[in-house]
């Protein structure tokens, strides 16, 4: 009888508890649907900027590869070739990217960008019940865990940074990564260590370097908050070490590769020009309480000389309140979250305060350049959130619980009502008004015609651009399957860069480069055949580079060059380079002609009265180049595609060196007669990175199913 009277009073809370996590679990989901309805459900609006004007075309350029069975390695389209699977934004090797890319190829691309934008809400969800998770398992009632991850998935992070991909897609992991140290304080386990790696790992491939490292820097804070708090033993870091390192290692197919292109690449400059280390503006601390104070959703009104998306922080009127009573709330972890929301802040605030101008002035500058102060407003969120949970979960007993559900659900709608649909993560017009490989809005002619224009040999020719009014054929060009010597990535390798400022000039800290100088032989060496620009060049620029106007296109203007150098030829001439600087030095003379020379590094001497033919290009593909050659003597093959490591070239069957050339392309030298050249891009590096993954993984997938305990350390209660 007693038993009964006791199984009578614990199933009806049993059920409470279920039915209370069912519901927070339902709201979570839910909300990020609701926040982009517009965008997802009733598509009359899309997520803008970056989204679609820069992460679209690479995912885009990955699905063709998809549907034509071609490795994604090698992106001839931009800069005269790059590496795409090196360039971590891209997100070759995210597995969520790899469900929109397979969701769209039903469509043959035309909807891949509508379920790239799922990406975002994905995310949010994923963040929103990670970080419920966490509260719940620190003891919290559902209430006040649906009030934290409330906060973190709906807060100023999610609203304001959706058009950066890969910044959204890292910060779900955040909750995690902070979950398995909290488990780890008191017990090492496999499991949770393993539940670290991968949240490290999965930040990683998300694709920004930036989000990654607010990541570490929070669960840095987070373990030093622990050890002060005596929460946990020194035994905890290398525990966080060894999950940290693991993640690295089962995310080395793409860290590896990543580290090789920053290195060459544009990104390895970034530290020399940020002297302070940028940050969300002081004025962005007055939207914690009032987030339109500056007109930030009417950016007509908007009036601060800062970039409008980096001066919204709000987290909810409640949660600001719930803040503001942690430092009295005794015998809980509310204080000691307070003050790592505090050094969030700092950290988010970046050059606008001298703590942190001190600190990013004794980094590392490789570390410099891939910071982003700015993106610490993730950690502030989720500090936020923890914190005020906490503070309304120590509320229980002293108001009605139906209270702490009351100030859940209306900090749930204050954060949809406040964030969704503004200018930093909608704009007007659904998914199918945006460019993608099938349209272009405003110039809907364009592509095909330009298209045609270059296809007039094989493989095409390349376009150049003498503005930026096209941004899609610099930005989309792989994407349009439109060709070109320009782009706009942070990882243009250096010799492309230095080779465009001869012609183009800019600011060392500009990627986005329009020629300039018409007349330059480089745009010819570069298998540049056509120029595009929204404005007509000047008549007299037009005669000095000997161009031809064709008739304008959607109202954009395009100009043939007829003094074009296919991209494989037979240079008469070889002039030897002891270096990339003597290279420049002479291209950039007004007597260089790349039609009777190319400048070669590593030979021993110059060669005159080299052997002419036919270069004729049997087969060309992303990843392979087969050609073949005629000479009369022995000659040298000049190319306008971008050398890098792991091309190789194979002559007649035979390994034969590939050679730096006119400052940024591969050369090669051959024998007279008939030959078969083949060029291959087999990524150096790819095989050991990829085992080194792939083993990393498995551990991972073993341990998941494992429960071995490495240690144990009770707390003292």
């Amino acid at each position: 009888m007693h038993s009964s009277n006791v199984r009578r009073s614990i199933l009806p809370r049993a059920w409470s508890q279920t039915s209370a996590t069912i519901c927070s679990v339902f709201i979570l989901a839910l909300q990020p649907i609701v926040f982009f309805w517009r965008v997802l459900i009733n598509p009359s609006e899309h997520i803008p900027y970056d989204l679609a004007g820069f992460h679209l075309p690479l995912i885009s350029y990955v699905a063709q590869c998809v549907r034509q069975g071609i490795a994604p390695l090698w992106d001839p389209y931009p800069y005269c070739g790059a590496p795409i699977h090196a360039d971590i934004q891209a997100q070759v090797f995210y597995p969520f990217t790899w469900v929109a890319i397979l969701a769209g190829n039903h469509s043959q691309g035309r909807n891949l960008f509508y379920w790239v934008e799922w990406l975002i809400p994905v995310h949010m969800i994923l963040a929103g019940l990670f970080a419920f998770w966490l509260l719940r398992r620190m003891g919290l009632r559902h209430p006040a865990a649906l009030l934290g991850a409330a906060v973190y998935q709906l807060g100023a992070y999610f609203a304001s940074q959706p058009q950066h991909l890969g910044a959204i897609c890292a910060g779900a992991w955040l909750p995690l990564a902070i979950l398995a140290v909290f488990e780890i304080r008191v017990r090492v386990r496999l499991c949770w260590i393993t539940a670290l790696a991968m949240a490290v790992a999965m930040s990683i491939l998300a694709g920004f370097v930036a989000a990654t490292e607010v990541i570490a820097g929070a669960v840095l804070l987070f373990v030093i908050a622990l050890l002060v708090s005596r929460e946990a033993s020194w035994r905890i870091v290398p525990a966080v070490a060894a999950g940290f390192l693991w993640g690295a290692a089962i995310a080395a197919v793409e860290l590896i590769p990543m580290w090789q292109l920053a290195r060459s690449s544009m990104a390895s400059l970034r530290g020399s020009w940020l002297l302070y280390g940028g940050g969300m503006p002081l004025q962005s601390l007055v939207s914690l309480l009032i987030p339109n104070h500056y007109h930030v959703f009417d950016l007509a009104q908007y009036k601060l000389p800062y970039n409008y998306t980096e001066t919204y922080a709000y987290c909810g009127i409640a949660t600001m309140a719930l803040i503001a009573l942690a430092p009295f709330v005794r015998k809980s972890r509310a204080p000691m979250f307070l003050i790592l929301t505090a050094l969030a802040a700092v950290w988010m605030l970046g050059e606008h305060t001298p703590v942190y101008r001190f600190v990013f002035g004794h980094l590392p500058g490789t570390l410099r350049g891939s910071l982003y102060a700015e993106h610490a407003l993730m950690a502030f969120c989720c500090f936020a959130g923890i914190t005020a949970a906490i503070v309304l979960d120590r509320m229980a007993g002293r108001v009605p619980e139906a209270v702490l559900w009351g100030i859940a659900l209306f900090t749930c709608y204050d954060l949809i009502r406040a964030g969704s649909g503004r200018p930093m993560n909608s704009s007007s017009g659904g998914y199918k008004t945006v460019e993608s490989e099938s349209r272009v809005p405003g110039a809907p002619r364009l592509p095909d015609q330009l298209r045609s224009l270059v296809e007039r040999t094989s493989p095409p020719s390349r376009i150049d651009y003498a503005d930026a009014v096209f941004t899609q054929g610099i930005r989309g060009s792989d994407m349009l399957r439109l060709p070109t010597a320009s782009g706009d990535s942070p990882f243009v390798l250096l010799r492309m860069l230095y080779l465009r400022r001869l012609f183009c000039g800019g600011p060392p800290w500009d990627r986005l480069l329009p020629v300039n100088q018409f007349s330059s032989p480089l745009l010819s060496m570069m298998n540049v055949g056509w120029i595009v620009g929204g404005a007509p060049i000047p008549a007299d620029q037009v005669e000095k580079a000997g161009l031809e106007p064709l008739e304008p296109v959607d109202g954009i203007h395009v100009y043939r060059n007829p003094r074009v150098l296919p991209r494989f030829f037979l240079a008469p001439r070889v002039r030897r380079s002891s270096g990339e600087a003597e290279t420049l030095r002479i291209v950039s003379r007004a007597d260089f002609n790349p039609a009777a020379e190319a400048i070669v590094e590593g030979l021993p001497a110059d060669r005159e009265g080299l052997g002419t033919g036919e270069v004729k290009v049997s087969a060309y593909t992303a990843n392979r180049v087969q050609l073949e050659v005629v000479s009369t003597a022995p000659a040298f093959l000049a190319t306008s595609e971008a050398m890098y490591p792991g091309w190789e070239a194979a002559v007649n069957g035979k390994p034969a060196p590939l050679l730096m050339t006119n400052g940024a392309f591969r050369g090669l030298a051959l024998a007279g007669g008939a030959n078969t050249v083949v060029m291959e891009y087999h990524p150096e590096y790819f095989a050991l990175s990829s085992f080194l993954s792939v083993l990393a993984l498995l551990a991972a997938a073993a341990a998941g199913f494992g429960r071995e305990r490495l240690w144990r350390r009770q707390i003292a209660k």
